[in-house]
């Protein structure tokens, strides 16, 4: 990693060289100030010095983040006093991608907007191409999303895919940590057996809780970064041998246990949160993020523990941990204040800013020179030394077939826990795929 100062200094001076340009008549033929991520100065960006509102949207499950943003993103008045940023956020991604859907439809999105990477080619057209921005040279995980060579939206931040127990229910029943799905399986069997705790606490009735299994089991079983990408290349990638067939025949395995609690489909996520919190169930999967809300409910990690998600069958496979890049913010096409959001962007993923942004969220860093300072991180990686395995959304075709068909994993997980057999779901989505695969 390169120290701090460096970056600084970096961001700087290519920040610089693009005021010159801009005053030599780029950017439009406008001229501009320096930067003040740049410069470090309280004036006014000359991108405009008439009154400026720029309308920014996010999600988060965590009202401690949101907040800390809300108020984060207001400080920068006091880079460019002509510029007030407007902060909307939403506790749930569905509710969120769904209200955007609907905007992009009437042109009334936000100037600066939040996205998970599997959103990217749905709003590709309705994002600019940030390449040249300096930022993106520091930011090591972008090109990773490129849209036929263009970087539309940066991620914020990254996090491993964890399955969070309660060390003390573990010792008191004499569990082991599992490193397969068998074992996973047993685990969770002698935890219901014993009847003290519930095995696992999953908020069934909002669906994305399921994630970890219905969305994240395919691709990590597949062993292939590419497998979304790879399934749009496939007439029939939910057949029987298949990685999406055999992840889910597991899936199923795990939910006709009844293992659950007595009614999964009827609690959401914030009462599953507060069973495992209350230590009334004994085990939960969720990314990184979900230790500070613990952490919040609690008032430690001190009974807090996590092993990756054991999707493998046995031991002679290589367990891989999945890593997901989240939150990534783009600027939009229809914005009429394209130059005072790139000033912002360039503001918010300066490093000191952006320090505090990462320190907030208490997840991993996905720029060159700022450090994550995580102790649950560094003790859980002390413990777990598996290769990572990144998420990689779909390509564009995977995204059309996708869209086509209208697959929802997260919805077929529900009819999977009210009983619903993997041989009755996947041989129609077969059919629906190949249909939608030829009618382009």
């Amino acid at each position: 990693m390169k120290k701090r100062n460096r970056v600084t200094l970096a961001l700087a001076s290519a920040l610089a060289a693009t005021t010159l340009l801009s005053a030599c008549g780029g950017n439009n033929g406008g001229t501009a100030s320096p930067s003040p991520a740049a410069s470090g100065a309280s004036s006014s960006p000359a991108a405009s010095k008439e009154k400026v509102t720029l309308k920014m949207a996010i999600w988060d499950v965590n009202n401690d983040f949101l907040t800390y943003l809300d108020e984060k993103v207001k400080e920068y008045s006091s880079v460019a006093p002509n510029v007030t940023v407007e902060l909307e956020t939403f506790k749930s991604d569905g509710d969120y991608l769904q209200a955007m859907k609907v905007r992009a439809t009437g042109n009334e999105l936000p100037d600066v907007m939040g996205l998970k990477p599997n959103w990217l080619y749905d709003f590709r057209e309705q994002l600019i191409p940030l390449d040249g921005e300096a930022y993106l040279a520091q930011n090591q995980y972008a090109d990773k999303f490129a849209i036929d060579g263009n970087t539309y939206a940066v991620p914020m931040m990254a996090f491993p895919e964890l399955v969070y127990y309660r060390p003390s229910i573990f010792q008191e029943l004499n569990l082991q940590v599992p490193t397969t799905w068998p074992q996973f399986l047993d685990l969770l069997q002698n935890i219901k057996d014993n009847s003290k705790y519930i095995p696992y606490a999953m908020g069934g009735k909002d669906a994305w809780p399921n994630y970890p299994f219905n969305e994240f089991l395919p691709q990590l079983v597949s062993g292939a970064e590419s497998y979304l990408s790879d399934m749009a290349k496939d007439d029939s990638p939910f057949a029987e041998g298949k990685p999406f067939f055999q992840s889910y025949k597991q899936i199923e395995e795990l939910y006709a246990l009844d293992v659950m609690g007595p009614d999964p489909l009827g609690i959401g996520w914030d009462q599953a949160t507060d069973l495992f919190s209350s230590k009334q169930a004994a085990v939960i999967a969720a990314g990184l993020w979900f230790a500070p809300t613990y952490e919040a409910k609690v008032g430690s990690i001190d009974d807090l523990a996590a092993f990756p998600m054991p999707y493998r069958l046995d031991e002679s496979e290589p367990l891989k941990l999945m890593m997901f890049t989240d939150h990534f913010y783009g600027i939009t096409s229809g914005s009429d204040r394209q130059e005072e959001a790139k000033q912002f962007l360039n503001w918010f993923f300066s490093p000191d800013v952006y320090q505090t942004y990462i320190d907030a969220q208490k997840l991993v860093s996905t720029f060159e020179g700022v450090e994550s300072n995580v102790p649950f991180l560094k003790a859980f990686y002390a413990d777990n030394q598996n290769e990572t395995f990144s998420y990689i959304p779909g390509d564009a075709e995977y995204t059309r077939i996708t869209n086509a068909i209208q697959l929802d994993v997260k919805a077929i997980g529900q009819d999977m826990m009210a009983g619903k057999k993997v041989e009755d779901i996947l041989p129609a989505l077969n059919d629906k795929w190949a249909k939608a695969k030829a009618s382009k």
